[in-house]
C-alpha cells in the first residue's frame, strides 16, 4: 500500500505567491488602461509578459498545495512542480539515510520559486528540494544525490522510509 503525505503549506510562504499574483492583475489591469488610452504596441508586450508570469505565479501556487511524498514499496516519489524540477522517484534501495534538520540557507542553482529548486548548501552540498514550510526539513541521502522535503510530520515519515526499506530488503 503506497503512503500519501500532503505537507503543510506554510501560511507565509503562501501568502507571498498570493500577493505576487494579486500584485501582477493589479499591473495588468493597468497595462489594460494604458493600452485602450494610447494602443502602444510596447505596452501589449508588457502586458502579454505579465499575463505570462502571472500564469507561472498562479501555477506554482497551486503546486504548493498539490505537493506530494508517495512512499511505495520501491520507491519514494517527490510529487511538485514543472517549474522547479518536476516528479522526482528515488528507489528505496538507493537511500543511505533519511534524518531530520532544519532549513539551512542555500544558493539557488535551479527552480523558479521559493518553494524548490536545485539548491546548493554550504554544509550539505547540492540538494534538490520541495518545501511547503520552513520548519519540517527532512534531508534524504541517496545514492544518486541528495533531497531535502518537508513531509507534514517529519519523525513519521522518516520512520515509514525506513520501515518500507525493510520490507524492499529480499530476504534469504
Amino acid at each position: 500500500m503506497d503512503a500519501v503525505n500532503r505537507p503543510e503549506v506554510s501560511g507565509p510562504l503562501a501568502s507571498f505567491y498570493v500577493a505576487m499574483t494579486a500584485l501582477l492583475a493589479g499591473l495588468a489591469l493597468l497595462f489594460v488602461y494604458l493600452y485602450l488610452q494610447a494602443a502602444v504596441f510596447g505596452v501589449l508586450v508588457g502586458l502579454v509578459v505579465i499575463a505570462v508570469v502571472e500564469t507561472i505565479i498562479i501555477s506554482v501556487t497551486v503546486s504548493l498545495y498539490t505537493t506530494r511524498y508517495v512512499l511505495t514499496q520501491s520507491e519514494l516519489v517527490l510529487r511538485a512542480s514543472i517549474f522547479i524540477g518536476g516528479t522526482k522517484k528515488i528507489p528505496l534501495n538507493t537511500i543511505v539515510s533519511a534524518e531530520r534538520t532544519l532549513i539551512p540557507f542555500g544558493i539557488r542553482l535551479f527552480g523558479a520559486s521559493g518553494y524548490g529548486g536545485y539548491f546548493y548548501f554550504p554544509n550539505i552540498g547540492k540538494a534538490f528540494v520541495v518545501m511547503t514550510n520552513f520548519k519540517d526539513g527532512v534531508l534524504i541521502k541517496a545514492k544518486q544525490g541528495l533531497y531535502l522535503i518537508t513531509p507534514r510530520n517529519p519523525d513519521e515519515f522518516i520512520q515509514s522510509i525506513k520501515k518500507m526499506r525493510e520490507l524492499d530488503k529480499p530476504r534469504l
